[in-house]
C-alpha cells in the first residue's frame, strides 16, 4: 500500500562536519578526511646528515623507518627547539610519513558556518585557504599536495 514520505530539512547537526586539527606554534592545521594520523610517544628521532631542511630525521617503528617531516620548518620557518609531539601520518595517496606538531590533534565539530572557505593570498600553495571556527583561524591544509612537493625536493612553502 502507498506510505507516506516526509521530506526533512537538514539541521545544523547534520550539517557538521567531524574532524580533527593540529597545532603548529600559533597555527591551527585542519587534516582532511580520509587521512590516518596515530600519536606517537616514547619514539626517538634520529638525525640524518645532509637530510634536506624539511627532514628531522627519521623514526624505526615496528620495523619500518618514516622520514620525520619538521612541521615548525615548514610552517614557521625554523625548526622547534626541544621536543615536538610526533604523528604517523597516512595520506591514502602516499607513503606514511611523521610529522611533529606542538601537542596531541583536537577533535572538532565544524558547522555549515564554519565551513566557508576564506582565500588569502599570502598562504603557501598547500594551504588553499582558512576556515573560522570559534574565534579561531582554522589553516585547511591538502597534506597530498605538501608532501609531493616534499618528494619533489621542493620548498614546500
Amino acid at each position: 500500500m502507498g506510505g507516506t514520505q516526509q521530506k526533512t530539512t537538514p539541521t545544523t547537526a547534520d550539517l557538521a562536519s567531524s574532524r580533527f586539527c593540529y597545532r603548529i606554534g600559533p597555527n591551527l592545521i585542519l587534516m582532511e578526511t580520509g587521512v590516518l594520523a596515530e600519536i606517537l610517544t616514547d619514539t626517538a628521532v634520529y638525525p640524518v646528515p645532509f637530510a634536506p631542511a624539511w627532514c628531522a630525521g627519521l623514526v624505526s617503528l615496528r620495523g619500518d623507518l618514516y622520514p620525520v617531516v619538521d612541521m615548525h620548518k615548514v610552517v614557521l620557518g625554523n625548526p622547534k627547539p626541544g621536543i615536538s609531539q610526533l604523528l604517523l601520518f597516512q595520506h591514502p595517496h602516499f607513503p606514511p610519513v611523521v610529522l611533529t606538531c606542538d601537542g596531541y590533534p583536537n577533535h572538532l565539530k565544524l558547522s555549515a558556518e564554519d565551513l566557508t572557505e576564506h582565500k588569502d593570498a599570502t598562504l603557501p600553495g598547500w594551504i588553499p585557504y582558512t576556515l573560522h571556527h570559534r574565534g579561531q583561524t582554522l589553516l585547511k591544509a591538502d597534506h597530498g599536495k605538501l608532501l609531493r612537493q616534499i618528494q619533489q625536493h621542493k620548498h614546500p612553502n
